[in-house]
């Protein structure tokens, strides 16, 4: 089979389609929801020297109340995590767990 540029065009809108954007009516006060945030860390290189790098770690929590914005941005959700801190995450930035 040929992979034609029509054909990689097609492919690509439809996975952007599938995948869709999170929006404000998506997501429910008490639904569970996961969000990436980055970690600093501090790795030793091969010479011994630390340095600080980033690394990316998803959090998991449940959506307490959600603050929709009505415009052309997005809301955002107040969401607490199972050690009972509560954190404000963009809409855009979460995915159903």
């Amino acid at each position: 089979m040929k992979i034609t540029k029509a054909l990689l065009r097609t492919l690509i809108k439809e996975t952007i389609n599938e995948q869709g954007f999170r929006m404000e009516t998506d997501f429910q006060p008490g639904q569970m929801v996961n969000w990436n945030v980055l970690a600093k860390v501090m790795k030793t290189t091969a010479s011994g020297r630390q340095k600080v790098d980033y690394e990316r770690m998803t959090m998991t929590g449940e959506v307490a109340e959600l603050l929709t914005s009505g415009g052309a941005v997005g809301g955002v959700a107040i969401v607490m995590d199972p050690d009972g801190n509560s954190h404000e995450i963009e809409i855009s930035e979460l995915t159903l767990a």
